[in-house]
């Protein structure tokens, strides 16, 4: 790859930066008196590239903010590095999306639907719906196959569909790994740690061994002995040690908190460097996270929840 396709995909996101939501803009939504006192503050900041919405329909307008940055994504991203991983996340969770929707005979799953990734929704929906798998890798082909496989057995669970597709989706990104940065190889390592934590925690407190065994992804750096025994305590030795009070206090709000937090900081340290990864990665990263607050914080706002709560589950941001 030539210095200068990075130099320039790294100057157009110093650009996009600006469309970041500063900390006072998000404290305001987060202390806003009503959902609509809100969403005007999304308005005013352009939000969803200043598409209009009815009423206080903000989900529409999160939607067309996270389609625009994957947009902006596919057409910015520098080639052989592995940005493509954080696209395959996408393909995935629509592939997910459209399977539940094939084998529970729904009339519509679009509601589910991220934006576009490597692969064209509207194809992968067609190929699936025909069964008809061969213009999918390899990985993927061979979960949509395991998952027609239990059909034909009776279990079409959507734990089971969305397992299935998940250890694929992480497979098909740890197999990038060759060719990716060392800081977009930590954000999947991280991510794959951070979530078989958490599946940890849940699946300990309905004493369900059986159901994290199925869900365990590999390709981290714990590996599935790690979790033989007490992982708060064992976390505090390693490179995980800030998520090691979360758990021993039970508090899967700041868990998740600092989840998103250690994703940020693997960028944050080079989010200047021109000759790096880490700006068009950790600008993408942000993004995501912050689409997640806003999303969150008009959920607690249309359900009146007290300000306090709405405060515990801030994040870091990036701008």
């Amino acid at each position: 790859m030539a210095n200068n396709s990075l130099v320039y995909s790294n100057a157009r996101v110093k650009a996009m930066e600006n469309s970041f939501l500063t900390n006072e803009k998000i404290v305001r939504m987060a202390y806003a008196d009503s959902l609509e006192e809100g969403i005007k503050i999304l308005l005013e900041s352009s939000y969803g590239g200043g598409i209009l919405i009815e009423g206080n329909d903000y989900e529409t307008l999160l939607q067309a903010e996270d389609r625009r940055i994957s947009e902006f994504m596919l057409d910015a991203m520098p080639k052989g590095v592995g940005m493509e991983s954080f696209l395959i996340k996408n393909d995935y969770h629509n592939l997910k999306a459209i399977v539940k929707g094939k084998y529970m005979r729904l009339e519509s799953v679009d509601f589910m639907l991220m934006p576009k990734g490597m692969l064209d929704i509207q194809e992968m929906r067609e190929k699936t719906l025909a069964d008809d798998y061969s213009a999918f890798s390899e990985i993927m082909r061979k979960s949509l196959e395991t998952i027609d496989s239990a059909r034909a057995n009776g279990n079409t669970s959507p734990r089971f569909i969305d397992s299935t597709l998940d250890k694929a989706c992480y497979k098909e990104i740890v197999a990038t790994f060759k060719k990716c940065d060392s800081s977009i190889k930590k954000y999947w390592q991280t991510n794959i740690d951070l979530s078989n934590i958490s599946t940890y925690v849940r699946c300990k407190k309905i004493d369900a061994p059986e159901i994290f065994k199925e869900c365990f992804i590999d390709g981290g750096a714990l590996d599935a002995s790690f979790f033989q025994t007490d992982v708060a305590e064992k976390l505090a030795y390693t490179s995980y040690s800030r998520f090691s009070e979360a758990l021993r206090a039970d508090d899967m709000i700041a868990f998740e908190r600092e989840w998103d937090n250690a994703l940020l900081d693997i960028f944050k340290e080079k989010r200047n460097d021109i000759f790096s990864v880490a700006p068009i990665a950790g600008f993408y990263t942000a993004k995501k996270i912050e689409i997640k607050i806003v999303r969150m914080i008009c959920i607690l706002l249309k359900n009146d929840v007290d300000k306090d709560i709405i405060k515990a589950r801030l994040r870091e941001l990036y701008a």
